[in-house]
Order: C-alpha cells, then structure tokens, then sequence
C-alpha cells in the first residue's frame, strides 16, 4: 500500500537531502577510496586549474588578478594573500546565493565539477593570489641608481655596459624568469661587483617587482603559477633538503626551515627577493659543505616557490566539541539531530566511514547548493553563512566517531 506524502513534508525532505550533501562535506562517490583529512594541494595541480578556470566558463564573470570577465569580483590577489582552504571554501559557500542568481540572469550554463577539479580549482585561487601586481617602472628606475644597478648594466642604451642591457636580455618576461636568471648570474655578478667595489644589493618588500617593470617596462597583471609536485623533485634535486628542512620538528640544518613555521612574503616575487639578497651567505655555505651551487631552468624556480607555499595549504583543524555547537548554531540539527545521528527527517552524518574534508564540502555546495537555495526560499528560510572557523570544527565533528548508548565507540 503506497503512503500520500504531504507535499511539505516532501520539500523539506529535499531541503534535508540538500543538507546532507552540503553541511557534511558530502560522500563523493566518484571513487570507492576514503578522502581522509589530510593536506590536498599537492594532489591538485594549478596549472590544471587555471585551464579549468577557462574551460567551464569561470572567467566568463570572473577575473583572476585582473584577466578575465568583470561581472563578478576578482579572485586573484584582490583577496587575502595568505588565504587557507577554508576562507576560499567559506568565501565559495557564502557568496554561492549572489553567483546563482547571477548566473540566471545571465543565462550562463551551470557546468560541473568533480572533487578532483574542484581540488584543482582551489589549488589555482590559491596560488594565484602570491601574484604580484605590477610593478612601478619611475621607482624601478629609481632603485636602479641606488642600488648600483647602473654601474653594470643599461636600460635601452642608458647605463653602464659591463654587463648586458636588461631591456634586451631574452628570456625574462615575467617576474619570476627575471628572479630565477638573477639567481643563476649572481655568483659571476658577485665577482664583478667586488671589481668595481659594489656591496651586493639588498631587496625589501617590492623592490624586486619595481626593478623589473623598469627594466623589462612590463605593466601588465602578473599570474603566478607553478607546478608542487615538480616543485617537490627540484627541491631534492638541487639538493636544497641539505641546508633547509621543511619539518617544523627538524631544526638541525644549516638553513632556515622553511616549513610551515615560516612566515612566508605574500608574493613569489619577494621570496624570490630574500633569496637574492641572501645569495652571497647561501653561497659561502653551499662551498663549506660542498653542495653545488643550484642552477634554475625553466619553471623550476615558480614550481619551486609552489611547493614551498603549497606546504600552508592543508586541512583546517578544529574542535569536535565546537563542532558540536557550530552544527546547532547553523541549523544542522534541524534535520539531522543534535548530535548528527539522524533524525526522521534525515540520515546520520557521523559513523558512515566517509571522510569528509573541505574540497568534499566545496564539490557538493556546486553539485547541489543551488537547488537547495531554491527550495530554501521557497519556504522563506534565509541562507546560512559559515566563517573561516567554523569549517575546522564542523569537519573534526563529523569526523569524530560516534558514542553508542553504552558509551562504546
């Protein structure tokens, strides 16, 4: 005998549904292996996801330190430079509303995502925003003078001509190709300066960004990229795990750890600013213990400074127990009762051996958040918003193993 269901009780159901899939960070059954709550970045590549970006149409609305559409903000370094997984999830979560409806009225075809592209989407936000703006060319020139620039090299004919012109070197078009040539040249450039007595250079703040826009006279928005996973073998390769250990417990190397301790300059262009001007220290050291001294070649520098940001990218952590109340403050247990162990209205969100993460969270707002906003307003219930916290606590909650009755896990 079938039951007649009343109608609002059906929309709740599916506001329910909707529920489950968003607040737990959703089971992705994309594959069979648990997503365990680890570090995601270098899994995910960048590059990948600023191709992404593209192919689903992001950049119809969106820009990316200022390429793209101009319908919706900018997501490159307009925002915090040091954002986590979490502020990026929580910024995706509480502006999902705005894009939807944004995306009606424009008539843009709603695409899909998978975990795996979702992951690398993130990735690529996240990197994206160690990009620098562009540089200031007059006080580029400036600093030219000042620290000495001049005496060796020139600037379409205007300087010294020990060294070449800067304007016409070939090569170095963008930020960090122009870190990583000066970095392979400093030993010779060292030499040449002690001739003519110059002390070697020290870089502050955007000194490095401002020298390039005059000497390459290179104005337009720069977009870091930089693939982790290579980033990784360079790292092993130019044997920079000799002097520098990437474990915040391993402090016994002759180098700074460079883990994620280490308070690291918002953009590529200023880590690559403090390795130049620690370059003469790092090379009397390399000599001492006989490590050759690393030469840099085609993206290995901007996959290198990937891998060592890529380090501050991981999953948040949290409090089960705030987590606990986070799930009451935002209306969970509504649905999914006090302790997410299932109600009428809903299944339990605990003890299922999922795995949920933040990626988990952010695949299923795009998968199913715009359904459940519709149907959220149809019954005049408003859209809950998450902070940056929150997240840590409500994964460590759903996370954490469920009591029995007994008192057994």
């Amino acid at each position: 005998m079938r039951l007649e269901v009343p109608r609002r009780l059906m929309i709740w159901g599916a506001i329910a549904l909707g529920a489950v899939l968003l607040f737990s960070g959703a089971l992705v059954t994309q594959s069979r292996r648990v997503r365990t709550r680890s570090p995601m970045f270098l899994s995910a590549s960048p590059i990948q996801g600023s191709q992404l970006f593209q192919v689903k149409g992001c950049s119809r609305c969106h820009s990316v330190n200022g390429t793209g559409g101009k319908l919706a903000p900018d997501l490159g370094r307009s925002q915090a430079a040091e954002a986590s997984v979490s502020q990026l999830v929580v910024a995706m979560w509480n502006h999902a509303p705005q894009m939807w409806e944004r995306m009606r009225v424009e008539k843009v075809e709603y695409p899909a995502l998978s975990y795996e592209e979702v992951a690398q989407l993130l990735a690529y936000l996240y990197i994206a925003r160690h990009a620098d703006e562009p540089g200031d060319a007059v006080r580029g020139k400036q600093l030219f003078a000042a620290k000495g620039c001049i005496r060796c090299h020139s600037v379409h004919g205007q300087g010294g001509r020990i060294g070449p012109d800067l304007a016409e070197v070939s090569g170095v078009d963008t930020p960090m190709a122009w870190t990583q040539a000066m970095w392979n040249h400093s030993d010779a450039m060292q030499a040449r300066m002690r001739e003519v007595k110059l002390d070697w250079p020290q870089f502050d703040n955007y000194e490095l960004r401002d020298l390039f826009a005059y000497a390459r006279q290179v104005s337009k928005p720069q977009i870091a990229a930089g693939d982790p996973q290579h980033g990784w073998k360079v790292f092993q390769k130019q044997s920079c795990n000799a002097c520098h250990s990437i474990k915040d417990e391993d402090d016994q190397r002759v180098g700074p750890n460079l883990g994620r301790s280490l308070k690291v300059p918002p953009t590529f262009t200023q880590f690559g600013g403090l390795m130049l001007t620690h370059a003469p220290q790092m090379g009397r050291a390399m000599k001492e213990h006989g490590i050759e001294r690393p030469q840099f070649a085609g993206e290995d520098m901007a996959d290198l400074f990937a891998f060592l940001y890529s380090l501050r990218y991981v999953e948040p952590s949290g409090s089960p127990h705030v987590g606990e109340s986070v799930f009451s403050w935002r209306g969970c247990n509504r649905c999914h009762g006090e302790s997410a162990q299932g109600s009428v209205r809903a299944p339990a969100l605990r003890g299922r051996g999922t795995g949920y993460t933040s990626v988990s969270l952010a695949t299923a707002l795009w998968a199913h958040g715009s359904r459940m906003y519709r149907e959220s307003r149809a019954l005049g219930m408003g859209w809950p918003t998450l902070s940056e916290g929150d997240v840590g606590d409500l994964l460590a909650f759903l996370n954490s193993p469920v009591q029995t009755s007994s008192g057994k896990k």
